[in-house]
């Protein structure tokens, strides 16, 4: 009789399936300032010096008196620390086979569930009428999706004029999820305006939209993430929402300049800490942190106008 030997069937060598974004835009949203203290005031100037004064003079008449520089400090920051905590047991370490790593599996989950929830508060709060309250919410023949009847062009043109009246720029910018960047590539009005009519319909660039809508810049969210609760079944869906966010937003930190807002880190600081430590229950684990510290600051809601409910 021959002898029986079990069979174990190795995992593939690296190869495993898992949903890990690399389409997080957080960092790239906001012009970003590093400041040495976790608290402190974001300056502004008021808007007095752009008054229309009557500054004739002639003979000894004196130059008109006038308060010409109003400096408010109102504005407080405070950069938050974000952190999440795992545990590699022994039995990890020594039951994980390849393309598994214990460490580095653990490492990368909590790393992306930081990289998420910063994500998800960004759009909660940029797509956020109550945040950025010039706004419109569309409405049946009016979504984007209804082809045939919407005018997408106008709602972009409706947004330069708004943010331009609302803080004296045009908006550069403009941010939208991956549903709605899907949607304005088969647009007829946006076909016909780039000179393509139908023959490019779903292969428009992303610059090619960005200049449709009048912008320098695009930026797309595409990042899904678990919408389930702990125990019940996994459900994905999209993080950033049906909404379009047109903004002012400059190339980078400067005194006296307009912005819808900043992204504030500490001076020095890596994008994110990783600590790991041992534990003694259970017995030869270790403890992995994974920490960033960070804050999204609106500055200027006027520099920005949203259009919700797009599809």
């Amino acid at each position: 009789m021959a002898q029986m030997k079990a069979q174990v069937d190795k995992l593939l060598t690296n190869v495993s399936n898992g949903y890990f974004p690399k389409g997080y835009i957080a960092d790239l949203v906001l012009p970003e300032i590093a400041v040495k203290q976790k608290t402190g005031i974001i300056g502004a100037y008021g808007s007095e010096h752009l008054r229309i004064e009557d500054d004739i003079i002639g003979g000894r008449a004196e130059a008109k008196r006038v308060d010409g520089v109003v400096r408010k400090t109102e504005k407080l920051y405070s950069v938050k620390s974000h952190a999440l905590e795992g545990v590699v047991t022994e039995d990890d370490k020594n039951n994980v086979e390849d393309p598994f790593d214990a460490e580095s599996d653990e490492t990368a989950a909590l790393t992306h569930l930081i990289l998420t929830n910063k994500e998800k508060a960004l759009a909660d709060n940029l797509f956020n009428p109550l945040v950025i309250t010039q706004t419109v919410a569309l409405a049946g023949a009016n979504k984007w999706s209804a082809y045939s009847t919407s005018t997408p062009l106008t709602n972009f043109k409706d947004a330069q004029n708004i943010v331009l009246d609302g803080c004296g720029l045009m908006p550069n910018a403009c941010l939208i999820s991956q549903k709605v960047f899907n949607t304005l590539q088969y647009h007829p009005s946006i076909l016909s305006t780039l000179g393509f009519q139908q023959n490019r319909a779903g292969q428009l660039t992303v610059q090619e939209v960005a200049k449709a809508m009048g912008v320098d810049e695009l930026l797309i969210g595409n990042v899904a993430y678990n919408t389930s609760k702990k125990g019940q079944a996994d459900s994905f869906g999209q993080l950033w929402s049906d909404a379009a966010l047109f903004y002012v937003k400059p190339s980078g930190p400067a005194k006296m300049q307009t912005s819808l807002g900043y992204k504030m880190k500490l001076t020095g600081s890596a994008a994110r800490q990783v600590y790991k430590y041992s534990l003694n229950n259970p017995p030869n684990s270790e403890a992995i942190i994974v920490k960033e510290d960070y804050s999204f600051e609106i500055t200027n809601v006027k520099a920005a106008y949203l259009v919700t409910a797009v599809l």
